[in-house]
């Protein structure tokens, strides 16, 4: 085990940090093991690995756009007192936009009472990347990696060791599941991903469950139909591919209200997207007129995704306040 300390970073350099972060590389963690663990005197905390086989059914959490809200509490409290193996929040994690401390600090307060289980275990937490960890909220034109990395001091600081490269992240759990995570144009251009892409999609046929997740939604609900370049980009250049191979669903965000559609199927088949973010945000009433005809349900609430796995079928259980089921469907997993 390695364990390094440092200030949370202070991009407006208010003086000496209420904070520390501490990171913890270990080694030789077993599949399916439960851990205990201490940061100095603070009460110890346990965690969970991924199985290496999936078992008769696995389920994971899923959303995006929290804030440090009493909605975004309440809907991360409900997602994970399901025991999911994990929650994946498709970024505009705290809202900070890569500069505002105390902001940043207050979802993590939130995350450490709502992110557990029913035996008080820690929820592992899988971030994507969205406009609001980032000062600017999009990739500058010129700017290298390392100058966007700067921009994101918060994202970096706490996700540094997943996002390395100038490139997407595909997480892979046994041979049953992968999570492939995708930038919209945030740090890097998404042009530069569309061959990490494909090749990623190829080299998992194999795997029976692939998600694909992004931060800003292609089919918009909260604003026009191409209203960001970014959106009409995915639609174009990913959805296509991700309809050509054994990819499971996409998850998209940004919109901050619940939309599931079916892509249009050029690439061969349709594919099932959930979008579009809103853990904790208020909802917004949607105005895209081209998005409703594809889609299969909608709702101007907060929600979080609960994904169960299974042999042959996912079920995807959308859930809003107090618990209120909002949607429910199931994806056969494609023949190989």
């Amino acid at each position: 085990m390695r364990s390094t300390s440092t200030e949370f970073p202070d991009p407006k350099k208010m003086g000496m940090p209420r904070w520390s972060l501490s990171r913890v590389r270990w080694k030789g963690l077993e599949a399916g093991g439960e851990y205990i663990f201490q940061v100095k005197d603070s009460p110890e905390q346990r965690f969970r690995t991924a199985p290496l086989e999936m078992g008769k059914e696995l389920i994971f959490a899923e959303g995006g756009d929290a804030n440090s809200s009493s909605a975004a509490e309440e809907m991360l409290t409900l997602a994970c007192q399901k025991n999911p193996l994990f929650f994946s929040l498709g970024g505009d994690i705290a809202y900070s936009d890569g500069k505002d401390v105390p902001r940043e600090i207050r979802f993590w307060e939130l995350w450490q009472r709502a992110g557990r289980g029913t035996d008080g275990r820690l929820i592992p937490f899988v971030a994507g990347i969205g406009n609001h960890e980032v000062q600017g909220g999009y990739w500058q034109e010129g700017a290298s990696f390392e100058d966007m990395k700067k921009r994101a001091p918060f994202f970096f600081a706490l996700f540094g060791g997943l996002y390395q490269r100038d490139e997407p992240v595909a997480m892979d759990f046994g041979n049953y599941l992968s999570l492939l995570l995708l930038d919209s144009g945030h740090i890097t251009p998404m042009e530069r991903q569309t061959d990490w892409l494909e090749k990623n999609l190829a080299a998992r046929k194999s795997v029976p469950w692939v998600f694909v997740s992004w931060h800003i939604a292609c089919y918009p609900s909260g604003r026009k139909w191409n209203a960001q370049p970014m959106i009409g980009y995915a639609r174009k250049e990913w959805i296509p591919l991700i309809e050509k191979s054994d990819a499971t669903a996409v998850f998209n965000h940004h919109d901050h209200d619940m939309q599931r559609v079916e892509s249009e199927g050029r690439g061969g088949r349709k594919v099932m997207v959930f979008g579009n973010g809103s853990i904790g945000v208020e909802p917004r009433e949607a105005v895209c007129r081209e998005a409703i005809p594809m889609r299969k349900a909608y709702a101007q609430e907060n929600y979080v995704n609960i994904v169960t796995l299974r042999e042959k079928s996912v079920e995807v259980v959308t859930l809003g306040r107090k618990g209120r089921e909002l949607d429910r469907t199931e994806l056969s997993q494609r023949a190989k």
